[in-house]
C-alpha cells in the first residue's frame, strides 16, 4: 500500500464499510419482522442485538475525534444512512408484532 493511499483512509479502513452497516441493521429487522410476525417475544432479542450493534457504531459516530474524520472522509450520508438503518431494525419488529395481533384478530374462533 502506497503512503498516499494510507493517509487517505486513515479512519474508515478501521470502520465499518456501508454495505455492511445497512446489511446488518436492516437485515435484522426484516428478519425481526418475520420472526415476530409467528412470535412477538422474538423482538425482544431483535432489539438487543440491534441495540448493542447501534450503541458500538454511535459511539464512534459522535466521538468528538473519531465522528468529524468520518464525514470528512465517508460524507454524510454515512451518516444519515446509519441513522436510518438502527431506526429500521428498530422498527421493523414493531411491524411483525402488529401484523401478528392483526392477524390474531381475524383467525375465527368458532367454526360454522
Amino acid at each position: 500500500m502506497s503512503f498516499v493511499a494510507a493517509i487517505a483512509f486513515e479512519v474508515m479502513d478501521k470502520e465499518w464499510p456501508l454495505w455492511f452497516v445497512l446489511l446488518s441493521f436492516t437485515g435484522v429487522g426484516i428478519v425481526g419482522m418475520l420472526l415476530c410476525r409467528k412470535w412477538p417475544i422474538a423482538a425482544v432479542l431483535v432489539w438487543l442485538w440491534v441495540i448493542l450493534g447501534g450503541l458500538r457504531l454511535v459511539s464512534e459516530l459522535d466521538d468528538q475525534y473519531v465522528g468529524p474524520a468520518i464525514r470528512r472522509e465517508a460524507g454524510s450520508i454515512y451518516f444519515i444512512l446509519s441513522y436510518a438503518s438502527i431506526g429500521a431494525g428498530v422498527f421493523l419488529p414493531l411491524v411483525g408484532i402488529r401484523q401478528h395481533f392483526v392477524r390474531r384478530k381475524k383467525i375465527p374462533t368458532e367454526l360454522t
